[in-house]
């Protein structure tokens, strides 16, 4: 297994408190280890476990937490005596190196860590430990954007493969076939005793060729043809029409796999090129399939959540950072007074307002939950059905309510957890 640099970043930052125990560090390993076989298991886990981590305050009440406390003392049996409550830190340093394992391990993972992650990161409080969050935000932000581009690429090949592109090789065929001889002792016995006396007559070469020549010829032709046959037929054996049928499928197979590759690299353009259609329209026409109305006719303050609903119905699961622009460049297409920003508390308050709730309640997907600590999106579709309340954001969210943010800003948050949405309900359902 590869070094676990983010659990070595928090192992030299003294997050962990075990100076140079080493015996702390094999147990604080095993919790590590033990928790990314758990959550590899359960997607739905992954997204828990990531908001839980992001937060410096979280509190130990928390069920990931909890569960991670669990896991550390099953191999650090005497952590309860050191620590009066349940060590914060050191438990969010698993939880994170953990996650880290994965996402370093499996791109599906990665994304998912790295979408629930990047929407909030810059609205809650990491502490100390900013820099080792920065840097997986990073690593896993390129991993995602590097799939992204490659999966997005329109490449360089043909729209139809040619001849030229196809590069096949000439048939070959490799037989083996053993030598064909006539059996000099069968030939040389036939044409003695073709030689011989004629039997019914008893003549020989010197009665002349009245019955002795018919003899001879019978009798020899016979001799002869039989070790031709004979020789023949060891070299047809020699023949295999297995051989014949692998040389042949083999040569066919190198021409299907070639075509295959052909097509799939044209397939792969087209499919960039439907993709890049689809979303330049969505931006041309500003018109929203959800709701059935232009954009310009919306609400500001819910545009953003609108606009997301939408933009992700356009998009496959891997999508490169350019998308996060492109939504927002058509928020303030719609609303130039995008950039402004304005509390968290003010800027979601119109998902109180009874007009927008009969506007988005049916709309707004009823996202997976993590309970005591969720994504913003699965918040504001129980506040739009009146199952909680603003007031409660900080708490469920681990965003602060006084934190200044912008609706462009608020649209990327959305499409990010709409987007981990799918991913978690596809595994589910694979």
């Amino acid at each position: 297994m590869e070094r676990n640099e983010i659990f070595y970043d928090w192992l030299r930052a003294k997050f962990f408190e075990i100076e140079d125990n080493d015996t702390r560090l094999q147990q604080l390993t095993a919790a590590v280890n033990d928790l990314a076989a758990i959550l590899e298991k359960d997607l739905h886990e992954v997204r828990c476990f990531t908001l839980s981590a992001l937060d410096a305050d979280i509190p130990i009440t928390n069920p990931s937490i909890v569960a991670t406390y669990e896991l550390v003392k099953k191999h650090w049996s005497s952590i309860e005596g050191k620590y009066p409550e349940p060590p914060r830190g050191i438990l969010r340093g698993i939880i994170l190196s953990a996650l880290y394992q994965l996402g370093m391990k499996d791109a599906e993972l990665c994304r998912i860590i790295y979408y629930t992650a990047s929407g909030y990161s810059q609205f809650v409080r990491f502490g100390n430990e900013q820099s080792i969050i920065n840097r997986i935000l990073k690593e896993f932000g390129k991993d995602v954007e590097d799939e992204a581009l490659a999966e997005w690429s329109l490449g360089d090949a043909p729209i139809a493969p040619t001849p030229i592109a196809l590069k096949l090789k000439n048939l070959s065929l490799e037989l083996k076939l053993s030598s064909t001889e006539v059996d000099e002792n069968e030939l040389k016995k036939a044409l003695t005793e073709a030689a011989g006396v004629e039997p019914r007559h008893n003549h020989g070469p010197q009665n002349g060729t009245q019955f002795w020549s018919p003899h001879f010829g019978s009798t020899a032709s016979a001799g002869i043809a039989k070790a031709i046959k004979t020789a023949v037929n060891g070299f047809g054996g020699s023949l295999s029409t297995n051989t014949l049928e692998t040389e042949i499928n083999n040569y066919f197979t190198n021409i299907n796999n070639t075509l295959n590759n052909a097509f799939k690299a044209s397939f792969q353009s087209l499919l960039a090129v439907e993709r890049r259609s689809k979303l330049l329209w969505w931006k041309e026409t500003l018109y929203s399939t959800t709701l059935r109305k232009s954009y310009r006719e919306i609400d500001a303050a819910v545009l953003p959540v609108v606009m997301a609903i939408d933009l992700v119905k356009l998009l496959p699961d891997v999508t490169p950072v350019s998308v996060d622009y492109l939504l927002t460049d058509t928020y303030r297409a719609v609303k130039h007074d995008a950039s402004i920003k304005q509390p968290l508390s003010k800027l979601l308050a119109c998902f109180e307002d009874e007009e927008q709730q009969k506007l988005l309640a049916s709309h707004l997907p009823m996202l997976t939950d993590c309970g005591e600590r969720t994504t913003l999106t699965l918040f504001l579709t129980q506040v739009v059905h009146d199952q909680k309340s603003l007031k409660k954001l900080t708490h469920y969210t681990g965003l602060r309510a006084d934190v200044e943010a912008s609706h462009q800003q608020l649209a990327v948050i959305v499409l990010h957890d709409l987007l981990t949405e799918r991913l978690i309900q596809e595994a589910n359902a694979a």
